[in-house]
């Protein structure tokens, strides 16, 4: 009886543990091999990133195996350098890789459905999963630690004819329900409380709404038509549910 016991208990412990970080760490290594393979090339000389009609997309290697394919996100310093795909909801990729494939919850970053597909509309939310061995959108919770966030405060976003900087400047921890994954923004008024909101509720927060108005304002009064937000997020189990969000400018 213990023989079996003791058999049935390691067979549960394989089931449970060691063949779902078996399945991950395939299909982790299978996705990455596909990353090296159309990940953008940038060219040397990168000053002027602006591209004009006539070139080809930065992201057309990606583009061959999913259309889908936005954007391309890097954090130098961290293990984020990944496509982000947009489908018709805000399940698809939770579950499958960026080929289409359901690859063991592992998913693919994704920008919000509701968001502009261009990174053009004032906020654009970009999830991913929190994963073992720092894969996927793990690497944000350590934007936590004020040390870690000041020293890895720029990323670069790679879109089909654009590079843009983006400088991260407020780091939230907060329900899945809360206001700051509002994407849909019709008034001045509205985008200046949801700044606000961002700044009162961060962790830490590098920008204030006040200096971002300066930065942003303009003679005819409008404000906001330039700042365009990038928000990160991902679980990071501080309590029920909890989810953290690296927010930034793209430049």
């Amino acid at each position: 009886m213990l023989i079996a016991a003791g058999c049935y208990c390691a067979y549960r412990y394989y089931e449970s543990d060691v063949l779902p970080e078996k399945q991950l760490d395939e299909a982790d290594e299978k996705q990455l091999e596909l990353f090296n393979e159309v990940k953008p090339r940038l060219p040397e000389n990168n000053e002027d990133s602006a591209k004009d009609d006539t070139q080809e997309s930065l992201l057309e290697a990606a583009e061959e195996v999913n259309d889908a394919i936005v954007a391309w996100l890097t954090i130098p310093g961290t293990h984020i350098d990944y496509p982000v795909c947009q489908a018709e909801d805000n399940d698809f990729y939770l579950h499958n890789g960026f080929d289409g494939q359901y690859n063991y919850e592992l998913g693919c970053p994704f920008l919000d459905y509701r968001c502009e597909g261009d990174f053009s509309g004032f906020n654009s939310i970009v999830y991913g999963h929190h994963m073992t061995r720092q894969r996927m959108f793990a690497d944000i919770d350590l934007f936590k630690d004020e040390a870690f966030f000041n020293g890895h405060n720029t990323g670069q976003l790679i879109l089909n004819n654009d590079v843009h900087t983006v400088q991260f400047f407020a780091y939230l921890n907060v329900y899945p329900t809360a206001p700051a994954y509002h994407a849909v923004f019709v008034m001045d008024s509205e985008k200046q409380e949801y700044l606000e909101y961002i700044e009162e509720t961060a962790d830490h927060c590098t920008l204030s709404v006040d200096e971002l108005m300066d930065m942003f304002s303009s003679d005819d009064g409008d404000s906001f038509d330039d700042l365009h937000l990038l928000l990160l997020s991902t679980c990071t189990y501080e309590f029920d549910d909890a989810r953290g969000i690296l927010v930034g400018l793209i430049e």
